[in-house]
């Protein structure tokens, strides 16, 4: 029985397919995508399907890109008539470099994931109107993971000979652009060389009510401070004013009750309009708690949208990642391991850094005033952290938190040495999660802390 789902119209220009078809000339794991899933009918002329049609049947035989010389032996078997236009057009496609790779990948991507879409869409509708209730769900979550999956980027190919070039592209990109996520955390931002790169996935490991948002507010406005630093911050834990309050209460130093309360000073009115432009279209709060089933591809969604409204972001923050969910059902600690992954896969793919919080699972050994979370203290499943690129942890006894204290553990990260212990002052109140006056401070426990309001000269502290 003949297909009659619809497909989409190929809709992109001649000079396009004719860089198409010779990066599938190029790079065998791009054409075996493209191959499977642009329609070879689609294309502009019959010259475009005629070589379009022998890569594919070259990749059949093994998996290996066409050469000129096998062209030329399989245009020996066109009519006569149409064998110069044939291998004109085909000299000229070996003879053209892909100028921008990475456009072609992205705009196929796109339309075979709308193809996707449609066969999904379709193929669940059929069996909804059959009363295959159960059939069309199944195929609906199923479908939706492998549209997820679509992405000519996945299998990218660097040969040895490329990476000196690679390097001094990385260099100069680092040099040129905020190529890293400042903390402004002295001693974290040491062992990040300057940040979390883009790229990277940054775990903050704490308890319940240890300070995990107030660590992801703290990320988010040292990244904002940036020159060219854009941040995205996904809410899925609390109410999205308690963020927005969190947000003007970290930047503008007023404590937290006080903007609740409203009850503000002219000064301090004055201070939250200066920061509304300072920081205009660098930050922007997405409301993730309205239900329960976020999906990263939501994440991802949100994502596309600010890039298209002129608001790409340079960093995601996730509050906090444990709480989304998979497009399948699946057990918990199954769950967690793949949205962490599409985590670590968006990151990569999207060229931001993420930062997100994980929920620890305190053993009980050990006396509590020299307890230090680890990384294998993370809860439902310990795969997250092997996907990660920085795990550090949030701790602090009743007693650092009636004096302020509050000590940041570095235990692991990737790219550097770790197993770092920083201690740093904090203050729940003003949302402030580290000290730019005193950096990494160094106290004795039993010390008076009355010190930490006023600085040495006697001045009170911002």
């Amino acid at each position: 029985m003949e297909d009659k789902r619809p497909v989409l119209e190929f809709s992109f220009g001649v000079e396009f397919q004719e860089q198409m078809l010779a990066f599938m000339i190029e790079d065998s794991s791009f054409a075996q995508k493209v191959s499977e899933s642009i329609p070879e009918e689609r294309l502009y002329s019959e010259a475009h399907k005629y070589l379009f049609g022998l890569i594919k049947e070259k990749l059949k035989e093994e998996a290996e890109s066409l050469t000129y010389v096998e062209v030329e032996d399989k245009l020996k078997k066109v009519e006569r008539h149409k064998r110069r236009m044939l291998k004109t057009f085909c000299k000229k496609i070996f003879k053209t470099r892909a100028e921008n790779p990475d456009f072609l990948k992205e705009k196929l991507t796109e339309y075979a994931k709308k193809n996707a879409f449609i066969d999904v869409f379709m193929t669940a509708q059929t069996f909804w109107n059959s009363k295959e209730h159960d059939n069309a769900y199944t195929y609906t979550m199923e479908g939706i993971n492998q549209l997820y999956a679509i992405n000519f980027q996945d299998d990218a190919i660097i040969p040895i000979q490329d990476f000196e070039e690679r390097r001094r592209l990385y260099v100069a990109e680092s040099l040129t652009s905020a190529k890293r996520m400042p903390t402004n955390i002295v001693g974290l931002d040491e062992v990040l060389r300057g940040g979390l790169e883009k790229g990277e996935l940054g775990i903050a490991l704490a308890e319940p009510k240890k300070g995990k948002s107030i660590c992801l507010t703290h990320m988010g406005c040292a990244a904002i401070a940036t020159r060219s630093g854009r941040v995205a911050h996904f809410v899925l834990e609390g109410t999205t004013n308690q963020a927005i309050l969190r947000y003007l209460c970290r930047l503008s130093g007023i404590p937290y009750t006080r903007l609740e309360k409203d009850e503000l000073s002219e000064r301090e009115q004055r201070k939250l309009d200066l920061i509304k432009k300072k920081y205009m279209g660098k930050l922007d709060l997405i409301p993730f708690n309205q239900h329960w089933n976020y999906t990263v591809m939501d994440i991802e969604a949100k994502i596309r949208e600010l890039t298209n409204s002129g608001r790409r972001p340079d960093l995601i923050v996730i509050d906090y990642a444990d709480l989304l969910k998979t497009p399948e059902r699946l057990e918990k600690r199954h769950e967690q391991t793949e949205v962490y992954r599409d985590l670590k896969r968006l990151a990569v793919i999207k060229n931001v850094a993420i930062w997100t919080a994980s929920q620890a699972t305190r053993p009980k050994e050990g006396p509590e005033k020299d307890y230090l979370l680890r990384a294998k203290d993370i809860s439902e499943s310990y795969e997250k952290v092997r996907i990660a690129d920085l795990v550090a942890t949030l701790n602090q006894t009743p007693k650092e938190k009636e004096n302020g204290l509050l000590r940041f553990h570095i235990d692991i990260y990737r790219s550097n040495e770790s197993d770092r212990t920083i201690t740093l002052l904090v203050d729940f109140e003003r949302m402030i999660f580290s000290s730019r006056l005193y950096g990494e401070a160094r106290f004795d426990m039993d010390l008076d802390f009355q010190w930490m309001r006023t600085s040495r000269k006697g001045r009170r502290r911002r």
